[in-house]
This record gives structure tokens, C-alpha cells and sequence, in this order.
């Protein structure tokens, strides 16, 4: 499906800046770029997933999309409607605020019906209450219908705008941060049930959230931002085997990947990686990629589950000393030092057993490390784009 038919969603080249108040240097005021020249497109029926770090840009778009922000620059389509003069209430865009922004004087019912009561409503009052009552069930806040806002933990009033915002029938569902303080057994409860709930939906849906694990469980496609700009668009998949710069990989991940900073050398018809104590022997397609560098400097990125442990002394292998073994139970986190230099490995549980079958969970031990081609990338080191063929 493709929003340039007309009947979902196109952003093309949004850009917002704000003006912080007066720089104390030079009493001007200073002037903070939120977004930078943002194309973004949703095709109908898709749940498109935003992350980045906080100060990425995401909550400024999703406001700009619901009219309570103008852009500087560029235009958005809705449902083959140019949105330039069409205040927030005639946008027919269902937002849940990061804030809440709940009635104080209405229930939890009273809040999650507002929308439906309001001017140009699509539902009978009957269809609109089975429609309430199903969503509050949904999110296991049915029992609260009475309580007004005041009464209900952090937890209980993020569930009730996001209710708010479910129950409708818009032609853009946004919704912001929608899980982030629920705890974690009522997280990925949620996040499956209401993906399946949007996604029987033909409007287009955006999902914003700076939990990247999180972007890429819910989104069909997910965009990284980061500083305003996007650093990737692409399918779950493709963001996580494929990160197109440091910044990306270095977002994604439980842990992130590890970015070595380092040098290339050429030695003996090999190419290897070196960082002080460090010193790997690039495989073939990482030696080919290499070519493409701008200078000698990249960065090497390892994934966490990457990473095998050997015997000293194996063949290609190199050494570390255990800095910490965290246990999760599914599994466990062994920090590596590799010299001045620390890494994630993210291992079995039995593996890490064995590593620290020793008081203090073998804290300080030397331990061989492989690194599989699989779990390797490149990036340039003055771009931090992915170098191509990695």
C-alpha cells in the first residue's frame, strides 16, 4: 500500500524550529531546530513506529500532524486533503497526548466518550457506548468507568487517553508514548492488542515511542530520528540487521550494539581492525566494505549476542576480562573489558554460569572472545554512515 494514492498520509519536508529565549552571551534569542526537512508517508492500514531519543523530534511532529503546531516549512496530506489551514478539530486526527490531558471533571467513561459526543460524531450514543465499553475492557480499566482523573495512578491515566483515542474513527490515529508507564506484564499485553486493534483499521496509525525494542514490535515499518532528522525508514528487519549509521545501532538493541572506534591496517594481504589491545581480522565481506571508508578510521559495530566465548589461547581469538555477569534468567549479561574499553555480550544463562562459576560471578576472570562475521557491521568513522556491503 502507498500513501501517494491519496488516501493516507504525506509529510514532505517538515521543518520547525523554536526560540529558546535570550542566549545570555549574546542576548539574542536562540533559536532550537526541532525538525529538519522531515518526508515521511503512512499508507492506509499501516502502523508506522517513530523512535529516537528524547529531543528527536517526535512529539513536535505528531503535534504538528494534529494542527497545534505549524511548520515552518513543508506541507501534509490527509486522506487526499492538504491539511495548510484546517484547524485541529476538523483534521479528524485521534491523538493521545504525551501529557494525558484529561478532563479533570469527567470520569474515566465521561473522558473516553468525549470524542464520540462531539460535534460531527460518526456513532449513535448506543454504538458509541458498546464502543467505550469494549476499548476500556481492552486496556483493564472497565471497572474504573466511574473514578474521575484525580483518583487514578499514573499508570490507570495514561490507559484512559489512550482510550480516548482508541475508541475513535479517524482518518490518522497518533498516539504518544502510549505504554511507556504501564508496568511491564500490562507493556506487552498491550502492545500486542492494541497493534492488532489498529491494524483492522483503515486509517493510517503512528506510534511514537523512544523505546526502540518497542518501535520495532509494534511498526509494519519503523523511522529512527535523531537531532530532527531521520536516520532510517525500513522494516523491522531491515533497522535491525541493517542499521544504516552508528546513530541507529546505537539506539536499537537490549543491550545496543557495541561501536568500537578504531583503525584499519593492512598486514600480510589481510585487513584487520585494531584498538589498542584489540586486534581482529576482518572477514571477507567487512574487508570488502572497508574499501569504501573515507579514511583509516571506522567504527566497528559488534552485537551483543554476537559474541562467543572461546578458551584462551583459541585460534583468532581475543581477550577480555570480565568486568560484571548480570543473570536475567532468560539470559545474562557478561561486561566485558577489553582494554581500557567495555563491551556487552549477551549470552545463556548456563554460558554465564560456567563464566562465573567462581565467588563474585567471575568478576575479573580472562575469557576468549570469537566474533562471528554475522554479528559484525562497519561505519565510516567521519560520516558514521554504514559503510555498503555490511
Amino acid at each position: 500500500m502507498n500513501a501517494e494514492t491519496g488516501t493516507g498520509l504525506v509529510a514532505r519536508g517538515i521543518t520547525k524550529s523554536f526560540a529558546k529565549g535570550k542566549s545570555s552571551a549574546k542576548g539574542k534569542n536562540e533559536i532550537i531546530t526541532a525538525l529538519r526537512d522531515l518526508d515521511i508517508n503512512i499508507a492506509p492500514g499501516e502502523l508506522l513506529a517513530i523512535t529516537g531519543p528524547s529531543g528527536a523530534g517526535k512529539s513536535t511532529f505528531c503535534r504538528i500532524l494534529a494542527g497545534l503546531e505549524r511548520p515552518d516549512a513543508g506541507n501534509v496530506t490527509l486522506a487526499g486533503r492538504d491539511l495548510a489551514g484546517i484547524p485541529p478539530q476538523q483534521r479528524r486526527v485521534a491523538l493521545m497526548f504525551e501529557s494525558y490531558a484529561l478532563y479533570p471533571h469527567l470520569s474515566v467513561r465521561g473522558n473516553a466518550l468525549s470524542p464520540l459526543q462531539a460535534p460531527g460524531g460518526r456513532l449513535d450514543p448506543a454504538a458509541a457506548a458498546k464502543r467505550v465499553d469494549e476499548v476500556l475492557e481492552l486496556l483493564e480499566i472497565r471497572h474504573l468507568g466511574e473514578r474521575l482523573p484525580g483518583a487514578l495512578s499514573g499508570g490507570q491515566k495514561q490507559r484512559v487517553a489512550l482510550a480516548r483515542a482508541l475508541v475513535q474513527i479517524p482518518d490518522l490515529f497518533i498516539l504518544d508514548e502510549p505504554i511507556s508507564h504501564l508496568d511491564a506484564k500490562l507493556r506487552h499485553k498491550l502492545r500486542g492488542e492494541i497493534r492488532r486493534r489498529l491494524s483492522a483499521q483503515s486509517a493510517p496509525s503512528l506510534w511514537a515511542t523512544p523505546d526502540g525494542m518497542e518501535a520495532l514490535s509494534v511498526g509494519d515499518r519503523v523511522v529512527v530520528m535523531d537531532q530532527g532528522r531521520v536516520e532510517q525508514v525500513g522494516t523491522p528487519e531491515e533497522i535491525w540487521l541493517r542499521p544504516a549509521s552508528a546513530r541507529v545501532a546505537r539506539l536499537l538493541g537490549d543491550p545496543p550494539m557495541n561501536l568500537i572506534e578504531g583503525d584499519l591496517v593492512h598486514e600480510g594481504g589481510a585487513l584487520f581492525f585494531t584498538r589498542r589491545a584489540l586486534r581482529l581480522a576482518l572477514p571477507a565481506a567487512l574487508a570488502r566494505a572497508a574499501e569504501q571508508a573515507s579514511s583509516a578510521s571506522v567504527i566497528l559495530g559488534v552485537r551483543p549476542d554476537g559474541i562467543a566465548f572461546a578458551p584462551n589461547g583459541a585460534t583468532g581469538a581475543a581477550e577480555a576480562e570480565i568486568y560484571s555477569n548480570e543473570p536475567f534468567g532468560k539470559h545474562a549479561i557478561v561486561t566485558l573489558d577489553l582494554g581500557a574499553l567495555l563491551a556487552k555480550a549477551k549470552t545463556s544463562m548456563a554460558n554465564a554460569a560456567a563464566l562465573g562459576a567462581d565467588a563474585g560471578g567471575g568478576i575479573g576472570r580472562r575469557v576468549g572472545l570469537l566474533f562471528p562475521s554475522e554479528g559484525l557491521a562497519l561505519f565510516d568513522g567521519t560520516t558514521g554512515r554504514a559503510l555498503p556491503g555490511t
